[in-house]
Order: C-alpha cells, then structure tokens, then sequence
C-alpha cells in the first residue's frame, strides 16, 4: 500500500521506541464512501464495528481524499502531500524515493514492521491457500470460481452478484487471518509495530460472499439521486464515461441491485474489521495500539445513475471514512464535523505515535480538533489528478461550495446547502458568475502553491545520506 524510503536525519529511537511508544494498527479499505456508514446517518446499511469505533474514539465527517482513484490517494495519505505536489498522478506511478513517508518515520524510529507488509492479497498467494478448500480453478480472486458464483446480467461495465467463494475464504479474510497471524507473533515481544491491513472492501466489482449479498434487498433500497438530462449540463467527460461503462442504459431496478450488493460489501469489511480488533483486544495490545481505519477514496454509490470513482468529484466518491483510536488521553466518542482532508492522515500519526515532526508536509495534525481546541481545521480541502493540460481534473470544496474544472473541458459549480446531491451545475449561471470566479481563483493560488512546493523540492532531509527504498505493490 504505502510506498516509502527510509528517512535521511531522524533521530534514533530504536531506544525509546520499546520504552513507550504506541503500536499502530493502519487499515485501509479500498472505495469505501464515507456516506456509507452507521455513523455517518446511512439510512439501511449495518456497520456496527465501525460504528463502535468512531465511539470509543474519534470520527471526522467530513474528510475527503486528496486524489480521485487509489495509487494517487494513498499516496497524500502515505505523505501528508497533495497530488500535485508528490507527483502520483495517476495509478501505476511509483512514489519518488526521496519523499519522507509514514514509513519513514517508523522505520527511523525502530518500530518494527513485516518486511512485505500485509497487503491486498496478490493472486498466488491466495490462490494457493485456497487450493485446499476444494474450489477447483479459480480465476479471479474477487469472483471466485466462476461455477459456484452467481452472477445477476446487467449492461454494467462491472459484474455484480454472489462470489464462488464462502465469507471465511474471500481474499480480504485471507488478508485480515494474516494480519492476525502477525498480531499473535507480536504479543509480548517488546518491540513497537506499525502494521497496515489494506482491503479490497467496496471496490468493483460489486461482488460478494454470501450472506452479503442478500443482506440488503433490492427492493428496499432508496433509489440514489439523478435528474433526468442533468449531463447534458455537466462536463463532456462524466457523459463519455456514463456511456461508456453502460451506467446510462442501467434500469431502476438495477440501480438498486448494484447499490444494495455495494453495501453488502461494506457491511463484510465492518465485519472483517470487527475481527481484527477483537484479536487485538484478546491479546492485550489494545492498550498499547493506535487504530486508524480510513479509505482511500469512496464510491459514487447510484447517484447521478453512477458508479466507482475517478470521473468526478461526488460527494460520495471524495467523502471518505476517518476514524482513529489511541489509548492516549484522548477525548472518546468525538465528531469532528469540519472539513479534512487525507493529507492531515500523516502528521496526525507522527504526533500521535509521539515522533518528530516531518518538515514540508501540506496538511495539519488533527489532534488539535479531537481536544476541542480548533473548531476549523481547513476552510478549504482540495482534489485532483492528472497531468495539465492533458487529464488533469481539479476540486475545491468549502463548507458551502464546491467547483471543479477540467483541463480538457468543463467546470462544475455547487451550491451543497441548496443542491447536496449536486444536480444543478451553476458554473454557466449569470447569477453565480461571482461565486465561480472567486472559487477559480483560490484553485489558481492552490495549484501554484503545489507548483512553488514541488519546484523547491520535497526532500526534507540531508541528500547525503543513503536512501533505501520499501518495495510494496499498489492496485489500480
């Protein structure tokens, strides 16, 4: 998942590390909105371990993601960088070397980590601790065996329905029973952690274990909002994609089965989740062990007749759970309501886990708003990808507005307290010319101020000293 070198400059804590310093428990969940949970007021889908979570610690909500897709996002996540700054722009560009990262900083400070850190599972490794259940051939690991699964026929790009595979043997349990398995091999043996658990969670296809698949019916799925015609008014590029991946000859009907096998997959990965944290708990190292449980970016769950991410910047697509628990004395049940962003996810963790600050990095430690001392953290948060001039897409959201503006064509301005689930684009709209412009402009400043930090260099430590890189796979 995170992609890091080994900090030039830091001092030396292997010491003190043992001494005090907590472990941390990092999972992150592929798509997951952060509209689609208990705590976030989802009217039908049942996440009751997160929800559990968020109070017995904090939960902000409304953070959103600092990319559009997952390498870009987790990337701002790893560093506390924005897109733009960082340089990932896009899925399958690896982050540069000389970028101090959440890596970084627990590597310099002796904390121990597994040297392929438990990951998406990749296909052979699942694959062959699959053999000895008896499913036969298997050729994908999210489907299963094609024989045992039961795929539901819709004109959809991605294929939705029950997997070939029980609950206990998905790919993300294969995950989560790994993470166990290196939990139990930490109790007792002094040393400091930092164990990431990625899971594919909520990511298309829109396919699940039983009983999750039935979980939610279809019927009584509320049907996401869309306004007839509303892409005629919207950039060229949402209409291309829409017609492209067959979202646009989806019946109502559909919309619900696709929605409701969505949040099945949500409620597995609360489950998967629970899992984890009572092992945790039965070992001890609850007490000791801070808990972060974040997505990389959301889903855009049926609204606008729309699924997946990447083609705009929906609210269900941006908006991304955050939930932290430390053993600190921390205040417990918190809802952080402003605006966050993922790249406040890094310095919020290196003053948490008690480390020196990082110079250079873009967001904000969150610590300040978990007291109560900071009502706002950002007046602000901003999105986006791309290369400019070529795919770039950009976002700036306030707690009233939100624009966004493609390089290859199109703009889109919301009024979020008239219109929350954006259907009336007002970027053309004489009366809200003025707003348009003011939020053009703060993009303006934004994304020179990437270029002036990027330009500087974001190497923060000493070029002299040797760089080592952390090898890790990232998925698409």
């Amino acid at each position: 998942f995170l992609q890091a070198a080994a900090a030039a400059g830091l001092p030396q804590l292997r010491g003190a590390a043992g001494g005090g310093h907590p472990n941390l428990l990092f999972i992150i969940a592929d798509q997951h909105s952060g509209l689609a949970l208990g705590a976030a007021g989802h009217p039908i889908v049942r996440t009751p371990r997160l929800d559990a979570l968020a109070r017995q610690g904090v939960f902000f909500t409304h953070a959103f993601t600092a990319g559009a897709t997952c390498t870009p996002s987790r990337a701002s996540l790893d560093t506390g960088l924005h897109v733009q700054v960082h340089g990932v722009v896009r899925n399958g560009i690896p982050l540069r070397r000389d970028i101090p990262s959440i890596f970084t900083v627990l590597n310099e400070a002796g904390y121990r980590a597994p040297s392929a850190h438990v990951e998406e599972a990749d296909r052979a490794a699942y694959f062959k601790w699959l053999k000895p259940f008896g499913y036969g051939e298997v050729a994908s690991p999210i489907i299963g065996p094609a024989d045992k699964a039961r795929l539901i026929p819709t004109p959809y790009r991605f294929a939705v329905g029950r997997a070939g595979v029980r609950k206990e043997h998905s790919i993300d349990a294969f995950s989560v029973q790994s993470a166990i398995q290196y939990l139990e091999q930490r109790k007792g043996d002094g040393r400091p952690f930092g164990l990431f658990v990625p899971l594919h969670g909520a990511h298309d296809p829109y396919v699940v274990p039983a009983p999750y698949d039935s979980m939610y019916p279809a019927s009584g799925v509320p049907l996401p909002p869309y306004k007839q015609g509303e892409y005629d008014h919207k950039p060229p590029r949402q209409k291309r994609t829409w017609q492209a991946q067959g979202a646009d000859k989806l019946s109502d009907e559909q919309i619900r089965i696709l929605v409701a096998h969505y949040l099945g997959m949500v409620s597995q990965t609360d489950m998967l989740v629970g899992q984890l944290l009572d092992k945790l708990s039965a070992l001890g190292l609850d007490k000791n062990t801070i808990v972060v449980y974040v997505a990389d970016h959301g889903d855009t769950m049926g609204y606008h007749r729309m699924f997946t991410k990447g083609f705009g910047f929906y609210e269900p697509a941006v908006r991304i759970p955050l939930i932290i628990r430390t053993p600190q004395e921390l205040p417990r049940g918190v809802r952080v309501d402003s605006l966050v962003s993922g790249v406040d996810v890094f310095p919020t963790l290196v003053e948490l886990l008690g480390l020196p600050p990082v110079n250079g990095v873009q967001g904000r430690s969150l610590v300040p708003a978990w007291r109560g001392r900071e009502r706002t953290v950002h007046h602000e948060v901003f999105g986006g990808q791309g290369d400019e001039n070529r795919d770039r897409m950009l976002m700036i959201r306030t707690d009233q507005w939100k624009f966004t503006r493609y390089d290859e064509g199109g703009r889109e301005l919301y009024d979020l307290r008239k219109d929350p689930a954006e259907l009336n684009n007002l970027a053309a709209s004489p009366d809200h010319a003025g707003v348009a412009r003011e939020m053009s402009k703060r993009m303006d400043d934004w994304i020179q101020a990437c270029k002036n930090r990027r330009q500087s260099g974001t190497r923060t430590r000493a070029d002299a000293l040797k760089v080592t890189l952390c090898r890790h796979r990232w998925r698409a």
